[in-house]
């Protein structure tokens, strides 16, 4: 339903999807990386070796992922043993990986999508209810805004990487008043500052800085 294409054979049969199918989809004009895994349980429940195989590739690609969508069977909802399996997997999930509760199924169970607690998504894949309020939460949770000029873009490492560039640049600006008695110091700020800004756009290396910096000036040992 994210993608909006048929990626991988659906049906009502536990252990359908066996490995993990990965794609791309656009947000807001934002790309996104999405995995679709194996479904979790324990593995004396799973059917053969093949479905064994792709519950533990799962725990992988979650352990990889920026942000989980935990997604839930709301027409299970309350059932001892599924609330016990769900229970099961939430207690294995990476503690420090943003983790989504989507409740599929809206469309068998609407009281209960109703009754949600306040940051829980409720959709119909077979519908589309809900995909575009699920794609919005996506957006956020990976640290992206929509504000009325437009897309905002501030996750959290991209604001880190601003301030050490910015930190490194008025140490530079300090040192140039010194003269040429703290070069040395003068250019290590700004290969740290440009460290910084690649972290974001991967664009300028330290290679290229050392570069130009060699070209233009004679540097002691």
């Amino acid at each position: 339903a994210l993608a909006g294409a048929e990626l991988a054979i659906v049906t009502p049969i536990p252990g359908t999807t066996r490995d993990r199918i990965a794609g791309s989809i656009q947000v807001e004009g934002v790309p996104l990386h999405v995995v679709d895994t194996a479904g979790l349980r324990p593995d004396e429940q799973a059917a053969d070796e093949v479905e064994r195989i792709g519950i533990g590739r799962s725990w992988e690609a979650i352990a990889d992922a920026d942000a989980v969508l935990f997604v839930h069977d709301l027409s299970r909802a309350g059932e001892p043993a599924h609330e016990a399996a769900d229970g099961a997997i939430r207690a294995r999930l990476p503690a420090a990986v943003p983790c989504v509760d989507v409740h599929n199924k809206a469309d068998a169970a609407p009281e209960r999508a109703a009754a949600l607690p306040l940051g829980e998504v409720a959709i119909s894949a077979r519908t589309g209810d809900g995909i575009e309020t699920l794609r919005r939460r996506l957006l956020s949770v990976v640290g992206w805004q929509v504000v009325p000029e437009g897309m905002f873009i501030a996750r959290e490492r991209h604001q880190q990487a601003l301030r050490a560039a910015s930190g490194h640049v008025d140490e530079a600006r300090r040192l140039a008043l010194q003269g040429d008695a703290a070069l040395e110091l003068l250019a290590e700020e700004l290969r740290l500052a440009h460290e910084a800004l690649g972290a974001i756009t991967g664009e300028f290396g330290a290679e290229d800085l050392l570069g130009a910096i060699f070209s233009r000036f004679c540097i002691g040992k």
